[in-house]
């Protein structure tokens, strides 16, 4: 294995798909097919435009559209609580909270929450992370503890009142 920075850019596909498999522990497909995580840098290497995905068993994804997503990330920004963060593209937000929790903010028509959904990774074309499941901040790799997503709840309604309040 060659020598890894940290932490891992979007596009360092060798960086990503050690923090996935070895700090996070979860499990990588690439184009579809379950690989180790030396098969995810080879693929990656030699064809940039794959698609990396984790099946979400280890949490929730609570996905809103862009324009209130980027509301709700100042808002956790302000918080106390790093909540790990996905860009979908121009259109998506997804949070990554506690498996299990997901349902309590089944309330919010604007959200989707899914369990064990398969969720598209950078370096997969059009993803990249807002704020990634690792310590960013941290000398060596260390992943972040996953929030309840009650933690999620202020920072939606806020912005949710925000963004109703300019419709």
């Amino acid at each position: 294995m060659r020598t890894m920075s940290w932490p891992p850019t979007t596009r360092d596909g060798a960086a990503l798909a050690h923090a996935y498999a070895d700090l996070l522990g979860w499990p990588l497909l690439v184009d579809g097919t379950l690989v180790t995580r030396e098969q995810a840098e080879e693929l990656m290497e030699h064809a940039p435009g794959a698609v990396v995905q984790v099946r979400g068993e280890g949490f929730d994804t609570v996905s809103v559209p862009r324009t209130l997503g980027s509301d709700v990330l100042l808002n956790v920004d302000r918080s106390r609580v790093t909540i790990p963060s996905l860009l979908v593209g121009d259109d998506v937000v997804t949070f990554l909270v506690q498996t299990g929790t997901g349902a309590c903010l089944s309330d919010f028509s604007e959200a989707r929450i899914e369990t064990g959904a398969l969720v598209p990774l950078p370096p997969t074309p059009g993803m990249r992370w807002d704020t990634p499941p690792w310590d960013i901040y941290a000398g060596s790799p260390t992943a972040l503890e996953l929030p309840h997503a009650r933690d999620l709840r202020k920072s939606l309604d806020t912005a949710l009142r925000t963004h109703r309040g300019h419709s």
